[in-house]
């Protein structure tokens, strides 16, 4: 799928990543976008590892975190995060996932994000790029039908995503 011409990855500094958090407090599950820490909803702890995380993937693939976010954009409009994070034990391949505000789904915009991330991916020389959903999320698993991915569920409830770059 080629990506929508108003669709864009945009690196994530201080004030994209305050964009960020205002969206997933208003538009996503606070479960959707961080880890569960210090309890339910947007507290003080989601808030900094929120923070704390978006800054070390600033760093990008090379980094210190081998990771890399982009805060992605629909006709100027914040509408979600996207990344790619090296494999520990390949480093040719790295992992992808995707949240979406809730308001931007079902419009094509997770499709064109993955398609940009792919192509960030392969400018990285990165030969493979994974994905894990659970095995209900029928959005994600079509997303990644569609991209290409050979998906493999583990029986467990959660199913492997793998794209060949």
């Amino acid at each position: 799928m080629k990506p929508s011409a108003d669709i864009a990855l945009v690196d994530v500094d201080d004030a994209v990543a305050d964009q960020l958090l205002e969206l997933a407090k208003r538009d996503a599950s606070p479960d959707e976008v961080a880890p569960p820490l210090g309890g339910p909803g947007w507290n003080l702890e989601r808030t900094a590892w929120f923070y704390g995380y978006h800054h070390a993937a600033a760093a990008g693939l090379d980094g210190p975190a081998a990771e890399k976010s982009w805060a992605v954009f629909c006709g100027g409009d914040i509408a979600g995060s996207v990344r790619l994070r090296r494999n520990d034990k390949d480093v040719q391949s790295a992992e992808t996932g995707i949240w979406l505000g809730r308001s931007f789904r079902s419009r094509g915009i997770g499709a064109a994000a993955l398609h940009l991330v792919l192509g960030e991916a392969r400018r990285a020389g990165l030969q493979r790029v994974t994905a894990r959903t659970l095995a209900g999320n029928r959005s994600a698993l079509r997303l990644l039908t569609k991209a290409g991915a050979a998906l493999t569920d583990d029986g467990e409830g959660t199913v492997l995503g793998v794209v060949d770059l």
